[in-house]
């Protein structure tokens, strides 16, 4: 799977001397499209893109390009296995059936949508997280203006879309404008790129240009690798985002990517297919060699979390993530789990430098009664997660104090909040809340609060609703689904709500944290944080090009954030993966890669027959045993 970081590439410019450019006299000169007797640009046929010039991406674009300003990359490592076999299949359970396919607009932020999407279509570019280079993918060159704000690619004339026909940058311009199109009811997206940059410009069928609104280092970078490219013979049938959103309710337009929905196999509420491609266009690339592997990935769904562990203690599915600490230590113990044991089941905890998210109590401080700093610093006391960690956690997780938890990002001098009752009702009684029979009360009405709590959450929100009730809190648990739970919270339609979020390599304070999003639904700044003084530093941030600098400044960013208590912060793993598969699949010496998420085990794991026929015949003979590897993988020798 791809990796992602970041660098950031400045180029000139240069003046080409041929008889197509005007206007050639010293100065930076930007490439000009090839206009037609009709009035058309330039085209291809069928793919062939032979006819053009090599400064409009022809044939020795390659050789033209290094001297004019153009940057490519093919100085990465890949951490894949190049012996890995391809056929098989692997199969894996989550929580929910999405209720779309559509891979942006309404509704479209689900889990096993986002891995589908990323498996079927492609980015321009990816990053890679190792050595902080882009590296291409749907883009071969690219380079950006002398003021930052024009960025120029080159598409891969190689580039085929599933149903065989060629990538061009019509596909770029028309994914964009479906990006703006406020038909799609994406308001977040509707805002990224419509504020974000000018409609991409098409030189020839494979040069773009796109202008930037804003001049950032991140601008670059998100455009490059932040999205997905479409097909524009596609989108051009539909009659704008409404259109869009009704026709692909549950299918998949062609992708470029390496599989494709199996409409056949795929059935609504029950499973998600996806077949690989053997016709993939990059599938001999070196950032591919060794990638790809299964015929299919299979997703099926198991609502309750109980259920799906017992279905994969059966064999119904391979490859579990397994959520609860105590499963883990009981569940698949060798002494406990007699597939553990004999090693049918192979145990498996892997760490690398995947970014760490965090999670915790989020409060809506734009409304009562959260807008008190003083409510929000008590309920940060009221909080006992020592006693989730050594109870319900077996010490499996660590205590975080920062907004960006185990990254050089992270301000050291940051204190964690002690669980501290007398000290919580101190507070409260300051912010005016006073005691009167069972409940705390102020203005005539009790503490009481709603908190969406979905079947996982039971366990752990149980606990604190306990410590509240003791203190004078009435927190009411209101059963709802993680995916309902989290729409709300977009939407700012709650006071409390637990939170976690995926960690990024480049944290993006404006969004999680400045006063510009504070107000919006759709942000990441779900708690309504306003402070001038990070504003001023976020600022800053985005303006700098030292990576140094920019680490001081969101360390001087999260030591203010962590004081205004937006957050009851829980725990953070210290591992990217924590799970169990059966042992019939080949796992690279890196298991994840330098810093991928568990789903990169999709695009670099194998199925090994050898291995599966252990399996079957151990599942008869009850005194077989089958060899296995270390459960800790460590390739990067970062647990200590």
């Amino acid at each position: 799977m791809n990796k992602k970081n970041l660098t950031y590439l400045v180029a000139l410019l240069l003046c080409v001397g041929s008889s197509w450019l005007t206007g050639c006299g010293g100065g930076m000169e930007e490439p000009k499209v090839i206009v037609n007797n009709n009035g058309s640009t330039t085209t291809s046929n069928g793919g062939d893109f032979s006819s053009l010039p090599d400064s409009l991406g022809g044939n020795g674009f390659e050789a033209w390009a290094g001297s004019h300003g153009w940057e490519t990359n093919s100085d990465f490592k890949v951490y894949a296995d190049p012996a890995a076999k391809k056929g098989g299949s692997i199969t894996m359970a989550l929580n929910e059936y999405p209720i779309t396919l559509r891979p942006i607009g309404k509704d479209s932020r689900f889990q096993v949508v986002s891995i589908i999407t990323s498996f079927v279509y492609e980015t321009l570019l990816s990053l890679d997280g190792e050595t902080q280079k882009y590296i291409p993918v749907l883009a071969t060159h690219w380079k950006i203006s002398d003021d930052k704000m024009t960025y120029y690619f080159r598409l891969d004339p190689r580039a085929r879309w599933s149903d065989g026909k060629p990538l061009s940058t019509d596909d770029i311009i028309e994914s964009f404008k479906l990006h703006i199109d406020k038909g799609i009811e994406d308001p977040a997206n509707n805002t990224r790129f419509g504020e974000g940059y000018e409609i991409p410009e098409k030189v020839s069928d494979l040069v773009f240009k796109v202008k930037s609104k804003k001049e950032s280092w991140r601008s670059f970078m998100d455009f490059g690798s932040g999205w997905q490219i479409f097909p524009a013979h596609y989108l051009k049938k539909l009659n704008g985002g409404k259109d869009f959103l009704t026709t692909y309710q549950f299918q998949m337009m062609p992708g470029t990517g390496p599989y494709q929905l199996d409409d056949a196999k795929t059935k609504q509420n029950e499973l998600l297919v996806l077949k690989r491609r053997p016709d993939y266009w990059a599938m001999n690339d070196k950032a591919n060699v060794g990638t790809y592997n299964f015929d299919e990935i299979r997703f099926i769904f198991v609502l309750d979390d109980k259920l799906m562990l017992e279905k994969f203690k059966k064999g119904e599915f391979d490859f579990y993530s397994i959520n609860r600490a105590k499963w883990w230590v009981e569940e698949f113990d060798a002494k406990n789990n007699d597939n553990v044991k004999r090693g049918l089941i192979q145990k498996v905890k892997i760490f690398n430098y995947n970014p760490k998210g965090i999670s915790g109590l989020a409060f809506n401080t734009l409304e009562e009664p959260f807008k008190d700093i003083r409510v929000r610093e008590a309920f940060t006391m009221l909080w006992d997660i020592e006693q989730l960690r050594k109870e319900l956690f077996y010490m499996e997780y660590d205590r975080f104090k920062s907004y960006f938890p185990g990254s050089v990002n992270e301000n050291k001098s940051n204190s964690f909040v002690a669980y501290n009752p007398q000290k919580a009702l101190q507070l409260l009684s300051e912010a005016g809340w006073k005691k009167q029979g069972q409940w705390l009360t102020k203005n005539g009405k009790i503490f009481e609060l709603d908190i969406a709590s979905d079947p996982s959450l039971e366990r752990i929100i149980t606990p604190f609703q306990q410590d509240l009730a003791e203190v004078g809190i009435k927190l009411n648990l209101v059963p709802t689904t993680a995916q309902a739970g989290f729409e709300k919270v977009m939407k700012r339609q709650f006071k409390i709500h637990q939170q976690s979020w995926t960690g990024t390599t480049f944290p993006d304070p404006k969004e999680m944290m400045g006063s510009e999003s504070a107000d919006k639904k759709e942000s990441g700044n779900i708690t309504g944080l306003k402070n001038k003084e990070i504003d001023a530093l976020a600022a800053q941030y985005e303006k700098s090009y030292d990576p140094a600098e920019r680490i001081k400044l969101l360390q001087q960013i999260d030591a203010i954030a962590v004081k205004q208590h937006q957050y009851a912060f829980g725990w953070v793993a210290p591992y990217t993966f924590r799970g169990a598969v059966w042992n019939k699949f080949g796992i690279p010496k890196a298991a994840l890669g330098y810093s991928a998420d568990w789903n990169a085990a999709l695009a670099t794991w194998w199925y090994d027959e050898a291995k599966e026929k252990q399996v079957e015949d151990a599942k008869q003979n009850k005194s077989a045993n089958i060899p296995t590897i270390p459960v800790d993988n460590d390739f990067f020798g970062l647990h200590k």
